[in-house]
């Protein structure tokens, strides 16, 4: 698929006959509901898909310079990725820039203050490639007069979804819309009405299935439904009244097609060699054609050129070196250019029988005049449409599509491969879930069961028996079979594999003492997941020289190893494989499959697509297939029914060769164990958000990198300060870190203790060091004879009494307890009570209580005073009580060098995660918060602009999901009446289970609304409101838990709702803000608040804020911002020396700092320094360590701008501001 298949055809015009036929597909009338659903849908993914990137280009470098263009390489100075493919993308830069601060305008002319582009462009190319890890893009300009400069500029993707938006949303298609609603009923499945005229054409086997105006050819991997497609077409052409369109999602799929209509097509007297047969579009290959004697489908098209791109494609693909791709792709970019294309013709002319197109050209086709004007009288230019891989395309789209035939849709895939949106989102909202994200076939599940309008092939071709049984067994229920052909077929299996079984799982942990290399980590930029101990196996396996050359596909579902994986197979001229991602490959097969299960314990696929992920995967191999993953990966639950069918092993040296070793399967093979939903709670729809939350529940969290090497660190008695964002896993470490310390101190009288300050923590906390325990140990006991959980609250009542003091007269003020204890009795002078000391949710303490806690550890070393085994966990953001952060060496605790920063939130979907920072940084501004300081330092956070005012982008977290809602009703009564209905519809229509559903309140009055108001509506349901704060929860299925903030820490919820969230007050203490971040945090997949509408400032405050956010969250910018502060001032760092940082940074924050061009308003560039500010209505320019020449001296002069050398600090005169 290409945009250039979107350009006019230069032989439209010539004289044809126009195919036009009645439309009537016989399907029954349907709701428009639907329609409205699927209009709603269409319009957010495309509105998504079509947003902008701005980048700052750092640096030009010229590549290539000819007649048709200059190629030229722009350095951005970070990794960059797309949440589009770039390709038809373009690159340019408008005199003004959109969202422009005062320092992006142009200056010394009054540039103007409209924010949208001005019309005047100062440089314009087509990207050509991008180098994502390494920051490159590189694009061709055709103008070389207005080459492209440093600063900053926009990357505008090619829209391929405005054409299907059009049909939906477009005033053009008013008419005509009117005929999608049955089409979109029969898209969702199980509608199969009868053909008008019933036509006795076509295999024999088929004859009854094509007498139905909808149907389904379901045809699992191997089976040959491309094969059987080819067939039927050619058959059905003794019908002289059909016309077909066949369609498929990507050139190599609709080539496949093409060619086996063609095979098909040879000697049977249908036209093949008059051109009656055509494969329409730019993107053939004409290689394949002439292998099989067919180019007669390809007239239209100029095949001279189609040759000359086929091998420029060929070297594309052999090729490592960005600039070399660029070149190829510029070459042809030219060759497509000079192209004639006659598919619009041929799309429409009466005289072609058949025409195969890509699914999105054929969408296209749907804009032109001459077809909606048909459509509006209900004529059409086919009679049958083949929408191939149907199982890929959206719903909506195959409805859109339909609009072309008159009298039968067939719809030709697999259900159980890829879901058209694989997007990692927690969960859908359920009309993108139910139009977008699922085809026309996703409702078949069950293969064996007979369906009137559904034929299904069992017999597959591709796969050795040994290989079909694993995937006949893993999603197919032993369903299918393999040809006798294709048992007895030879093959040279590569000597690594000989004697091998043919399906083996490489079992990862027994390869490596490294056990955070088997583990997911972040790719370049903070993207994507990778996994360093894959490369050292391939090295081992690719010193094989048959393996080598065997035709092999290395298939990962991450892009970021994947990449990785293409860049080794390159460096070691392994021209023989191809590494790619699953979504890219279904389609395709190999001899030889490597399957790398990358962050299995992802929760960013549900359940089911997972396990279409990994069936693409196996089956795209003919001849073995090796597993490459972790056991914990393989516990998951959409992985572990292969353990009953793959080998486990791993490839060992011995003697300089190559021999595998079994290793022990150390699990036996269990059904997975899926959420079971009590009938009452749950909603028939399958894109219901009850659903998506079960499937996901399905899954099981595998420790990530960081969380591994953490886990597995090795401790040493002294002190350590863990902190992390919300959900990073600290309590995972916690639980770690006691499990390693108890077998440290193997000792009897050894005491451990943990501490908290939320009663409610204590099971969790236990659970989880038990969990730990037992995962290590094989199940033995956990010796709590030597291991003490304590609430601090029992600490000071034990301690207060030995100075004379009393914890009640304090109450919950267990720091001002803990320093009335210290100024009785010094720190030193208080008697050790344990050996080693775990702090959960330390932020929570207070300085003077942590001091205290402390000082009753054990020194290990009475000559090292830092030698006390203190671990504490901290995250600052969660601080309800208000506690002052601690300096650790007034602890007595030196943290120097044992300190670590969680950088990955697991818990939270990133639109909550970003609504909840926002809220919090509106009502608590960070700016003295060194917490905050050091995630702004590591590049987790970055401060942008939203609607002129300042946005928090968070980098933590990666995961989409619902934004979150805020609903607010004019009195008390109104909003809990509203909060009872809510939960009533999340049960009842949406499937969501109680016990997924947590309601977090502040105030004692808030309690007694729920209890009254929403506890007897929910009774109904058979659901018991349960409100518990301050213990240990009791919770069950049909348990609705409500609790406090306090007492929620350190638990989540897939729903969590916030009753009357501006109760978040407290007398002289105003907007409790880090209590209701608390509060928004806890929720993993869907956050919604409920309010009144009160008139005291703290109120209306909170509304202001809470509305303000989550505007900029809805709204988000058509422009996504790419440039990170902390990336441009590392950047210039660079370039003027590390020591002149603190000097940057008073700059920074005192005028802005603007690395854009100078340039006039007419857009003529005046210089371009490292970058400028703008103080004392004056320009100061900074160019780094080498002076500009005196040309450009000279200039800046002109204009009034002063040269500013690193560390020369700006004078204001008194009485002037900046």
């Amino acid at each position: 698929m290409s945009h250039e298949e979107t350009e006019i055809d230069e032989d439209a015009a010539c004289e044809f006959t126009q195919a036009r036929f009645a439309i009537d597909l016989n399907l029954p009338s349907a709701d428009g509901m639907s329609l409205e659903d699927a209009k709603r849908a269409i319009r957010k993914e495309y509105r998504d898909s079509a947003k902008w990137k701005r980048l700052r280009c750092r640096k030009v470098s010229v590549v290539s310079e000819t007649e048709s263009g200059t190629v030229y390489e722009l350095e951005i100075g970070h990794a960059v990725e797309f949440n589009w493919t770039w390709e038809g993308s373009v690159a340019f830069r408008p005199l003004l820039l959109k969202e422009f601060e005062d320092s992006q305008a142009t200056f010394f002319e009054n540039g103007s203050i409209d924010p949208d582009i001005d019309d005047s462009i100062v440089w314009s190319g087509e990207v050509l490639e991008v180098d994502e890890a390494s920051g490159r893009i590189f694009i061709v300009v055709s103008n070389p007069e207005h080459p492209p400069r440093r600063g900053s500029f926009y990357v505008r993707p090619f829209e391929f979804l405005a054409f299907l938006d059009a049909v939906y949303n477009e005033p053009a298609f008013t008419e005509i819309r009117s005929m999608l609603p049955p089409r979109l009923a029969a898209a969702k499945g199980n509608i199969h009405p009868d053909v008008k005229e019933p036509a006795n054409v076509g295999l024999d086997h088929l004859q009854e299935w094509w007498q139905k105006s909808w149907s389904v050819l379901w045809g699992p991997p191997g089976t040959g439904k491309t094969y059987t497609t080819g067939q039927q077409v050619a058959r059905v052409l003794s019908d002289p009244s059909e016309r077909i369109l066949v369609v498929s999602t990507t050139n190599r799929a609709t080539d496949a097609v093409a060619v086996s209509i063609g095979r098909a097509a040879v000697g049977k007297n249908v036209g093949l060699e008059d051109g009656q047969l055509l494969r329409i579009g730019k993107g053939a290959s004409l290689k394949r054609f002439e292998n099989e004697q067919l180019t007669d489908m390809l007239r239209g098209t100029e095949t001279e050129f189609l040759a000359q791109i086929e091998t420029l494609a060929v070297q594309l693909a052999r090729s490592e070196n960005p600039k070399q791709n660029a070149m190829i792709r510029k070459e042809i970019k030219e060759i497509r250019e000079a192209m004639n294309d006659a598919a619009q013709r041929n799309f429409l002319d009466g005289s072609v029988r058949v025409v195969v197109s890509t699914s999105f050209k054929a969408t296209t086709f749907l804009n032109y005049d001459e077809i909606k004007e048909d459509l509006a009288e209900e004529l059409c230019p086919f009679t049958t449409i083949f929408i191939d891989e149907a199982g890929l395309m959206s719903r909506v789209a195959i409805a859109a599509l339909s609009l072309l035939a008159s009298r039968r849709v067939v719809l030709v895939g697999d259900s159980k491969q890829l879901a058209p949106i694989s997007r990692i989102s927690r969960i859908l909202e359920p009309a993108q879930g139910n139009w977008l994200a699922r085809s026309g076939l996703s409702h078949l599940d069950r293969i064996g069961s007979r369906i009137d309008g559904v034929h299904v092939l069992s017999e597959q071709r591709r796969m050795h028996s040994d290989v079909c049984d694993v995937v006949s067994a893993y999603q197919y229920d032993d369903f299918l079979t393999t040809a006798d052909d294709i048992k007895n077929r030879p093959f040279k299996i590569p000597n690594v594999l000989a004697e091998q079984p043919r399906a083996v799982w490489y079992v990862l942990d027994e390869d490596t003492d490294d056990t955070p290399s088997i583990r997911a980590e972040r790719g370049a930029g903070n993207r994507s997941w990778i996994r360093k101990a894959t490369l050292k196996i391939l090295a081992k396996l690719f010193s094989d020289p048959t393996l080598r050359s065997a035709d092999g596909l290395f298939i990962s579902p991450f892009k970021a190893q994947a990449k990785v994986v293409h860049s080794f197979f390159a460096a070691n001229n392994l021209e023989s494989w191809m590494a790619s991602t699953v979504h890219s490959q279904q389609g395709s097969e190999a001899d030889v499959v490597i399957f790398d299960s990358v962050n299995a314990g992802s929760y960013g696929w549900p359940y089911d697509e997972w396990k279409r992920l990994v069936n693409v995967a196996l089956s795209r191999s003919r001849e073995a297939i090796i597993v490459l993953s972790s056991r914990a990966e393989m516990e998951e639950p959409y992985l572990r029914p292969l353990l009953k069918h793959l080998s486990p092993r791993i490839v060992q040296r011995n003697n300089n060769r190559l021999a595998w070793t079994e290793v022990p399967l150390k699990t036996d093979y269990k059904l997975p164990a899926i959420h079971e939903e009590k009938a009452e709670y749950q909603a028939n729809k399958s894109s219901s958000i009850g659903t998506q939350l079960a499937k996901r529940k399905d899954l099981r969290p595998v420790l990530s990198h960081e969380q591994e090497r953490l886990c597995g660190l090795e401790l040493d008695g002294k002190p350590r300060l863990v902190r992390g964002v919300a959900g990073s896993g600290k309590t995972v470490i916690l639980a770690h870190w006691l499990m390693q310390t108890v077998q440290r101190l193997d000792d009897p009288n050894a005491r451990i203790w943990a501490v908290f300050a939320n009663r409610s923590l204590q099971s969790l906390i236990g659970e989880s060091i038990v969990s730990a325990w037992e995962k290590e140990t094989d199940g033995k006991p956990f010796p709590w004879d030597r291991v003490e959980l304590h609430h601090v609250k029992e600490i000071l009542e034990v301690m207060l009494p030995e100075v004379g003091l009393s914890a009640k007269s304090y109450g919950f003020e267990y720091d001002d307890a803990a320093e009335a204890y210290l100024e009785q009795r010094a720190a030193d002078q208080i008697s050790a009570r344990c050996d080693a000391l775990f702090i959960d949710e330390a932020q929570d303490m207070g300085p003077n209580t942590l001091k205290l806690l402390s000082s009753i550890v054990r020194q290990s070393d009475e000559s090292d005073e830092n030698s006390r085994s203190v671990n504490i966990f901290y995250d600052n953001a969660q601080n309800i009580y208000g506690r002052s952060t601690p300096k650790w060496s007034e602890l007595g605790l030196d943290m120097r060098g044992r300190s670590t920063v969680m950088k990955e939130s697991f818990r939270s979907t990133k639109p909550i995660t970003e609504f909840a920072l926002n809220v919090l940084y509106r009502l608590q501004p960070p700016e003295t918060n060194p917490d905050h300081k050091e995630l702004v330092a590591r590049g987790l956070i970055e401060q942008t602009k939203r609607e002129g005012t300042d946005w928090w982008n968070v980098r933590f977290n990666q995961v989409d999901g619902p934004n979150p809602q805020f609903r607010q009703f004019m009195n008390l009564d109104q909003e809990f009446d509203g909060i009872a209905d809510y939960c009533r519809e999340l049960i009842a229509e949406q499937g969501v289970q109680p016990s997924d559903i947590c309601l977090i309140y502040n105030g004692g009055n808030i309690k007694y609304r729920l209890e009254k108001q929403v506890a007897p509506a929910l009774a109904d349901l058979g659901v018991e409101l349960s409100v518990q704060a301050n213990k240990p929860f009791e919770r069950s299925h049909n348990i609705l838990l409500a609790t406090t903030s306090h007492s929620y820490k350190g638990y989540d919820s897939e729903v969590v709702i916030v009753p009357a969230a501006d109760q978040y007050t407290a007398k002289e203490k105003g907007i409790l803000a880090n209590n209701l971040y608390v509060a928004m945090t806890r929720a993993r997949s869907i956050l919604t608040l409920f309010s009144q509408k009160m008139r005291n400032s703290d109120a209306e405050l909170l509304y202001e804020v809470i509305e303000d956010c989550l505007g900029n969250l809805e709204e988000r910018p058509e422009i996504e911002c790419d440039n990170s502060p902390q990336d441009d001032l590392i950047e210039i760092l660079d370039r003027i020396g590390r020591d002149h940082r603190k000097w940057l940074v008073g700059l920074w924050n005192t005028y802005g700092i603007s690395q854009e061009p100078l340039t006039t308003k007419t857009g003529e560039i005046i210089a371009e320094p490292l970058f400028f500010v703008r103080a004392n209505q004056k320009h100061y320019a900074c160019f780094g360590s080498e002076l500009p020449r005196q040309r450009v001296r000279q200039r800046l002069e002109d204009y009034g701008v002063q040269l500013l050398e690193p560390g020369q600090e700006i004078t204001v005169p008194k009485d002037s501001g900046s």
